[in-house]
């Protein structure tokens, strides 16, 4: 299988949980960094598309050249029929895509903070296997509504969709950060920590660094997450 991934700041995202696991599997893994303005690939090229998270906002067409193209490969991905994977911005882009809209969350949620599946959550096949409350790490200061014949899955306190998929599409959409290694938590929080605003949700630096020591795993969640879309789309 051909996994494509979207990058959408100029760091280095080679080592993820996702990339983990694609490799665990022999998946082929390519990326484009749209943020630099790489070339994207041919649809025919790639088998699943993963629009992975990011700082800009959905609306900055005018700050990011990129982004209105990026808008246009996402609907001729939906238009293929490809199965495709948002995260964080990434979910943002494929709701607004779906006919959703994408806004200003009135709390910024970044931390360790618990995601609780819905009544259809507990029944979907994204989460089988997966608690009904989980903790996960988030970075984020928009969000967005829930598109038109999409089921919510999940939501937290300040983010009321969390998790999304889209009846009789191979889709799915979150706005946590799954593919986040601890380690990765780790460097985000040195480089960017001193960054974040105070707010009801919003860990300080030093809160996330203590938090990511104690936790074991986070792998478990994202390759529970991709096996079973795998095992549901016949990817």
């Amino acid at each position: 299988m051909r996994l494509h991934l979207f990058e959408h700041d100029p760091i280095d995202m080679s080592r993820t949980n996702i990339t983990k696991w694609a490799e665990a599997k022999g998946y082929q893994i390519t990326q484009t960094y749209v943020c630099n303005n790489e070339k994207m690939p041919a649809i025919d090229d790639l088998d699943w598309l993963m629009v992975m998270g990011g700082s800009p906002h959905a609306w900055e067409e005018d700050v990011h050249p990129w982004l209105a193209p990026e808008k246009e490969f996402i609907a001729r991905a939906l238009d293929n029929n490809k199965p495709i994977l948002g995260i964080c911005f990434g979910a943002q882009l494929l709701a607004e895509a779906l006919g959703g809209s994408v806004f200003r969350n009135e709390n910024e949620e970044i931390g360790w903070i618990e995601v609780t599946l819905s009544e259809d959550g507990k029944n979907s096949f994204l989460f089988q296997n997966v608690p009904e409350t989980f903790l996960t790490f988030h970075w984020h200061s928009d969000h967005f509504s829930l598109p038109p014949g999409c089921t919510r899955l999940a939501y937290s306190e300040p983010s009321a969709n969390q998790a999304y998929i889209c009846k009789e599409r191979p889709i799915a959409g979150v706005q946590f950060h799954p593919e986040y290694t601890r380690d990765m938590v780790k460097q985000f929080a040195r480089e960017w920590g001193d960054e974040w605003q105070k707010g009801p949700f919003v860990a300080d630096k030093e809160a996330v660094l203590a938090q990511t020591e104690k936790i074991p795993d986070t792998y478990w969640l994202m390759t529970t997450m991709l096996d079973n879309m795998v095992r549901e789309f016949g990817t």
